[in-house]
């Protein structure tokens, strides 16, 4: 017989479930309003009958329409009767989260990530019986795009804050002789905002993966600041003896195979009293069975993505998404820095640590 306590447990887990399942029909159907423009062609062009929507996309007007009524039914949409049809809205609020670029609080990024990461899940079946990882570009466009937009309005709000609690590398970035290394840069958007916010200074950017070069590229030449900021496609070891006040490393150390060597690399591209600033997930300090949500988010990227992307090396560190204080520290102390400190900063995305050889 079933106790009352486990068909209890049972129920809740069914629910759970349920309640996922649900959630991930969002995340795809909201996948498609992006990709296909029909949340921007609802955002700029107004509301739509699935008949205009369609001629305005130039999709297909059954799908629309199937897609209209799911995105009203799950009240993602506002639906109105115009006459003997219906007609559709994109919400003020609903847009801001799914369309602005700049949203701290924007989904968007997330969801194309999310949708490239559970894609990849019929291959992970044979990842986990050999050990051999996923390259990072086997995720596609929609993994480097999705990184890139959630991490832009994190960096575009919180950036001045991060190097505000750090006043000497700030003022040697305010001369006309400063320099900084973005490694790892992905898009470019933390290089394009570093040069925002310090006009004088010369950031170079480098990374691993010639589509986000070429991205990062693009986006410097949209957002003016082409002339004070380069991208190339390069590995940071390179760079040893290069001068710079700072080398930054945003979302990138628990993806790397060897970041004992990458956090080396970093220190010899310094200037003498210059900075590796890290940032990474905040997580809590140890494992303890059931954890908080941000814990729970972490561990499912890692699962489908950072991990596996970090395990194409035999060697590989292995360390996952769910990186912990310990381990960062770990890893700076055996790439030779003495003095490693956890900035007193709030951050919505990261926890900062300040590395000093």
């Amino acid at each position: 017989m079933t106790s009352t306590a486990e068909s209890t447990r049972r129920e809740a887990y069914v629910r759970r479930m349920t309640d996922s399942t649900n959630g991930a029909f969002d995340v795809a159907t909201a996948y498609l309003g992006l990709r296909l423009g029909l949340y921007r062609s609802l955002a700029d062009d107004g509301p739509a009958t699935p008949a205009e929507l369609a001629g305005r996309t130039g999709l297909n007007e059954r799908l629309v329409r199937e897609w209209l009524e799911q995105q009203a039914a799950t009240e993602v949409l506002e639906a109105t009767r115009d006459g003997p049809t219906w007609r559709f809205a994109l919400p003020d609020e609903h847009a801001a989260v799914l369309l602005d670029p700049e949203a701290l609080d924007g989904m968007g990024g997330t969801i194309l990530a999310q949708v490239a990461s559970v894609a990849i899940a019929p291959r992970l079946l044979e990842v986990f019986r050999t050990g051999d990882g996923i390259p990072f570009a086997g995720y596609d466009t929609d993994m480097i795009e999705g990184q890139g937009a959630s991490t832009r309005p994190v960096y575009a709000t919180e950036l001045a804050t991060w190097f505000a609690a750090i006043p000497d590398i700030s003022a040697r970035l305010a001369s006309e002789a400063g320099r900084v290394l973005d490694i790892g840069c992905g898009m470019g958007w933390s290089s394009v905002t570093m040069a925002r916010i310090f006009p004088n200074a010369r950031v170079d950017g480098v990374d691993l993966d010639t589509a986000s070069i070429e991205a990062a590229r693009a986006n410097a030449e949209g957002e003016g600041v082409a002339d004070r900021v380069t991208f190339e496609v390069r590995d940071a070891s390179t760079l040893a003896g290069a001068g710079y006040d700072v080398a930054l490393m945003f979302e990138m150390l628990h993806d790397l195979s060897h970041p004992v060597e990458a956090l080396q690399s970093a220190r010899a591209a310094l200037a003498p009293g210059g900075a590796v600033l890290v940032a990474d997930e905040i997580t809590s300090d140890e494992f303890s069975g059931p954890a908080d949500e941000a814990d729970r988010r972490h561990y499912g990227w890692s699962v489908l993505h950072c991990l596996p992307a970090s395990m194409t090396d035999r060697d590989s560190a292995a360390t996952g998404t769910v990186i912990r204080p310990a381990t960062v520290r770990a890893y700076a102390e055996r790439a030779g820095f003495s003095w490693v400190e956890i900035l007193p900063v709030e951050s919505a995305a990261f926890r900062l640590y300040l590395l000093r050889p």
